[in-house]
């Protein structure tokens, strides 16, 4: 390749400079020897010293040129009298930066998804449900606490507003009002909430507002915690309570009804004695010794439901148990018998129970189960360990049939003393049952649809 013209004339003017800084150093060290004081005069001396800085510093600007121009022309392509060569560096070049802008824009996403993945782990992790609106009231976060709070599928409530969630008129669509509309925080709250479903649920609610960086309100925030078990369990402490109230003040009341009792079943059975036989009258006797003898049982019964008991808890293998409480009542029932599943499932370790009360208590739904199936049916009973979370693992306990199911108006008051549905009942059989889970700091729920079926289950604490 030919050198360039630039290049041609940068190095004859060194040359020339260097060859002329050459001859006046020459000059300069020439008459400091040989006529020093034609010299020393200083007019000829101040000369050659200008010239000498003169050419000096043009050289020195020309070494700091080729120096600079060098270091400038790294970053620059290089110069080519082809066309096609200076197209081809200049795609090169762009596609350098393409390069560099994707794998910048490959860490960004990278980026963005580890720290929406971990906001996700976040929000699942958590025990408390949280749910976030936008300014439009509609849910953008609903993780999977709040999903089982409120019985709902994720998929039901993201991109849904409020008011379809949870309805118009509900608690939370007011909170939410309040928050947008007037920016109040509620620190907590506790209501009971009807969701569109039918289910009813008691929570508590925090709510605070979400803004953005600069401070703007893009919507709200809410956490909620599940009561619904928590408020149950009060009113069956309630309930408890109120029971042994009524038990201590009714007991000495039953014990002077069956001294009087004892003293008319005395007075008829002289009567009898006293009587001809075939009097019309015997029949009128046997039947007040009946009733009183019936009387004295239903006494029996209240006092054994409102004597204070301590139960004897101990660990009890449950699926022999089961077995055997389940055939034990089925031996005294006359034919035809339902047909009977017991299932223990594997993970249902021994439980701390009191053997006799539990006993008298599943005996007790067995036979109400039996009783409603006159013309046989299925009979259900399962064990189970139930983790939800946020709660305590408990032993579940199903007692399921086929019968006849009980009216949804009577459900709330089956567990009440002396409330039945039969002509022979007592109403004291579940009100026991109520008692002896409560004893064992367990729960009773149930489930019935007429003509369906009932299912009873037993939540106890495990071991």
């Amino acid at each position: 390749m030919a050198p360039r013209p630039r290049s041609n004339l940068l190095i004859t003017v060194s040359a020339l400079l260097l060859v002329l800084f050459l001859v006046a150093l020459t000059f300069h060290l020439m008459m400091t020897q040989r006529a020093p004081a034609l010299y020393a005069s200083g007019e000829v001396q101040a000369a050659i010293d200008l010239l000498l800085k003169v050419l000096g510093s043009l050289l020195l600007l020309l070494f700091l040129y080729v120096v600079f121009s060098r270091l400038a022309r790294r970053d620059q392509p290089p110069s080519s009298t082809s066309a096609i060569d200076a197209y081809q560096y200049v795609v090169q070049l762009l596609r350098e930066k393409e390069q560099e802008l994707e794998r910048l824009r490959s860490v960004a996403e990278q980026r963005a998804q580890e720290v929406e993945s971990y906001n996700e782990d976040i929000l699942r992790s958590v025990s408390s449900g949280v749910i976030t609106f936008s300014r439009d009231g509609v849910v953008t976060t609903f993780n999977d606490a709040a999903a089982s709070i409120f019985r709902l599928e994720r998929e039901a409530a993201i991109d849904k507003t409020c008011a379809e969630v949870f309805g118009t008129r509900s608690t939370v669509a007011g909170l939410l009002e309040r928050a947008l509309t007037h920016g109040d925080v509620i620190t907590r709250e506790e209501f009971e909430l009807e969701m569109p479903q039918g289910a009813r649920i008691w929570v508590g609610v925090s709510t605070s507002l979400l803004k953005d960086r600069s401070g703007g309100l893009i919507g709200a925030t809410f956490v909620c915690t599940d009561l619904t078990e928590i408020r149950a369990l009060q009113e069956q402490v309630k309930l408890r309570e109120r029971m042994m109230v009524l038990g201590e003040m009714s007991a000495g009341i039953a014990h002077e009804f069956r001294n009087l009792m004892g003293t008319i079943l005395g007075a008829a059975k002289l009567i009898a004695r006293q009587l001809p036989s075939g009097s019309p009258a015997q029949d009128s006797v046997r039947t007040i010794s009946h009733v009183i003898s019936d009387m004295d049982h239903l006494i029996t019964q209240f006092l054994n439901f409102a004597r204070k008991t301590e139960p004897d808890l101990r660990p009890v293998a449950l699926e022999p148990w089961l077995k055997r409480v389940v055939e034990q009542v089925l031996e005294q029932t006359p034919a035809p018998h339902p047909r009977v599943e017991t299932i223990c499932f594997p993970d249902v370790s021994a439980v701390r129970i009191d053997e006799i009360l539990m006993r008298q208590a599943l005996g007790n739904l067995v036979q109400n189960a039996v009783e409603a199936m006159p013309g046989g049916g299925d009979l259900t009973v399962t064990a189970s360990v139930r983790a939800m979370r946020g709660r305590r693992r408990e032993v579940e306990v199903r007692v399921g049939d086929t019968g006849c199911g009980i009216p949804p108006d009577r459900l709330p008051k089956i567990f009440l003393p002396f409330y039945t549905t039969r002509p022979k009942g007592t109403g004291l059989g579940l009100a026991l049952v109520h008692k002896i889970v409560l004893l064992h700091n367990g729960r009773i729920e149930v489930d019935s649809q007429e003509n369906k079926g009932t299912t009873f289950r037993i939540y106890l604490p495990v071991a």
